[in-house]
């Protein structure tokens, strides 16, 4: 449980201890980067191995970077840690379909390289090839689930979320469903899985889960301007155009137009009372507009009715310095 006492040092603890929102949507792919690193740095011994670089040279770019791995891998056609880490810069660069080579290569000759599923799965979800990337994902995942050593295995929640994501795009919602939920049983706080739930469910006409998921990943990215689509249309299906409107303003608030933020969560607050989403996305719409002392008496409503809401906890926080500075 949060504790909620708001004394300046437990202030300051919780600011130094939360990442900004705005990073929390690049989480997925430092996991996906971490799930690769041990293979990757075998193979980067083996270009370190190969590849020579003048003591005049001028420093590394991307581009020349990838020239010497590309040279590399010409001089050794035959070693597969090479291949991987040039299918990982061809993807760093978004050379989807050159990635999706060099990986299909290795596979060729070595099926069970994981990092090489990996990394053609998510050039072929790039590519927008979602059945091919679901094939590379089922086969990671199976991997996992019978080598992994932990529940909370970063790979096998990475290859659950782009099934999930993949199985959406290809109207397999019920798949994505169940993939996702897996994922989120290993990671709670993905909130791109959270957002891909809820497309599932609202696909399968299960609104109110869809919410319940929506809603998960505002918590953790009030910026979410996506989720936000998602809770107007479900809300909307739902017949509650209360929540729609207060949906509209929290949109409207994560793409930076506070006027009309302010003009629709303003009467939101009378209309939905007990709503803290409302008073926490008004909250921040003030501190936007620099009217702090609106700002601290919003959240401080949002706080009392949900205080173990991380996101509020952080503005409350952020929120009672600039106070605080201002006396």
């Amino acid at each position: 449980m949060v504790n909620t006492r708001k004394t300046s040092a437990r202030v300051i603890k919780r600011i130094n201890d939360m990442r900004e929102q705005e990073l929390r949507r690049s989480l997925l792919i430092a996991v996906i980067a971490l799930a690769v690193m041990a293979t990757l740095f075998v193979g980067y011994y083996v270009i370190d191995r190969y590849v020579r670089v003048g003591a005049n040279s001028a420093p590394n770019t991307a581009d020349t970077e990838m020239q010497q791995v590309e040279n590399a891998v010409r001089d050794n056609p035959q070693a597969p840690d090479l291949r991987v880490a040039l299918a990982q810069k061809y993807l760093d660069q978004s050379l989807y379909v050159k990635a999706i080579d060099q990986a299909t290569q290795v596979l060729t000759a070595y099926p069970d390289r994981e990092d090489a599923m990996m990394i053609a799965g998510k050039a072929l979800t790039h590519a927008s090839r979602p059945q091919e990337a679901i094939a590379q994902f089922e086969a990671l995942a199976k991997a996992r689930e019978s080598t992994a050593k932990s529940l909370k295995d970063p790979t096998l929640e990475a290859a659950y979320y782009f099934l999930g994501q993949n199985y959406n795009a290809t109207g397999q919602h019920d798949k994505a469903l169940t993939a996702l939920e897996s994922a989120l049983k290993i990671d709670l706080t993905d909130a791109d899985a959270l957002y891909q739930a809820g497309l599932a469910a609202q696909a399968t006409k299960q609104y109110d889960k869809a919410v319940e998921y929506y809603n998960r990943a505002t918590r953790l990215v009030p910026e979410f301007t996506e989720v936000y689509g998602g809770l107007i249309d479900t809300y909307t299906a739902l017949n509650q155009p209360d929540n729609a409107n207060m949906a509209r303003g929290l949109q409207a608030y994560s793409v930076k137009d506070y006027q009309t933020a302010l003009t629709l969560l303003e009467p939101a607050i009378k209309t939905l009372p007990t709503n803290a989403q409302v008073y926490f996305g008004l909250a921040l719409t003030y501190e936007k507009l620099n009217r702090i002392q609106d700002a601290y008496r919003i959240i401080q409503s949002a706080e009392k009715l949900d205080p173990n809401h991380i996101g509020i906890q952080q503005a409350l926080g952020r929120i009672e310095i600039a106070v605080n500075t201002k006396k």
